[in-house]
């Protein structure tokens, strides 16, 4: 996988605006001259592999698409820039950022259909019930097919940066703080079914019975839901 020429661009027009932070000279981001600096940082950039590339043009759309809201979203922004200039060996003084992707839920919790406040689904609860479903299309697929569909659907919000699906199609969160600890809002709920519905959308269109099978096995694909409800 190479950089397209807008995520090219759109890395030298950061590394301009943020090349005093950075120990850079500045970088002239109106021009595509042979300026060392940026050529040596692309060339670093070109060396990744493949999963990492992809996930670096995942968090310069999110940031293309963050900036265009103001302010609304700057602590959002600033941890996508980390996370770029870290792919990049770069580093900035951002001191110690409240990791806006996976904020903490508030405690009482989300509410049910009732009104009234229901249990609290942590990250470690979801990434197992994903992965329970990636064990067993990987019987009928195999690794790499399962985790180039986990790539390709993969909803574009700005705090599935911080997800990683490895080589053989685990879903792990690369975060500070344990996925046990993490709990989601509500919306964060619906975004973890999107991206779980267009997984198994994509398996079903070469397993027709995807879903039966899921069934067959109890395992559970409304995120919450734990699977071993289904067995009941």
């Amino acid at each position: 996988m190479q950089l397209s020429p807008m995520t090219r661009y759109y890395i030298r027009r950061l590394l301009s605006e943020r090349a005093q932070e950075l120990g850079l000279l500045p970088v002239d981001a109106s021009t595509e001259g042979d300026d060392k600096i940026f050529l040596d940082q692309l060339i670093k950039l070109e060396s990744l592999a493949t999963t990492k590339l992809t996930e670096l043009d995942l968090i310069v759309r999110m940031h293309q698409a963050l900036s265009r809201n103001g302010q609304t979203y700057n602590s959002y922004i600033a941890n996508l820039e980390a996370k770029l200039f870290a792919l990049m060996g770069l580093s900035m003084g951002f001191g110690d950022l409240q990791d806006p992707t996976l904020p903490l839920q508030d405690m009482s919790g989300p509410l049910d259909n009732s009104g009234s406040s229901s249990h609290l689904i942590s990250l470690a609860d979801v990434l197992e019930q994903y992965n329970q479903v990636s064990q067993l299309a990987k019987k009928y697929l195999g690794e790499l097919i399962i985790a180039n569909y986990w790539r390709c659907t993969r909803p574009h919000s700005s705090w599935f940066a911080d997800f990683e699906v490895t080589g053989s199609g685990e879903i792990i969160c690369q975060n500070p703080r344990s996925s046990k600890e993490i709990f989601l809002s509500l919306e964060q709920i619906q975004q973890m079914q999107d991206w779980l519905n267009g997984f198994v959308s994509q398996c079903g269109r070469i397993l027709p019975q995807f879903k039966r099978q899921l069934e067959k096995a109890s395992i559970s694909v409304a995120v919450g839901m734990p699977s071993e409800a289904l067995a009941k």
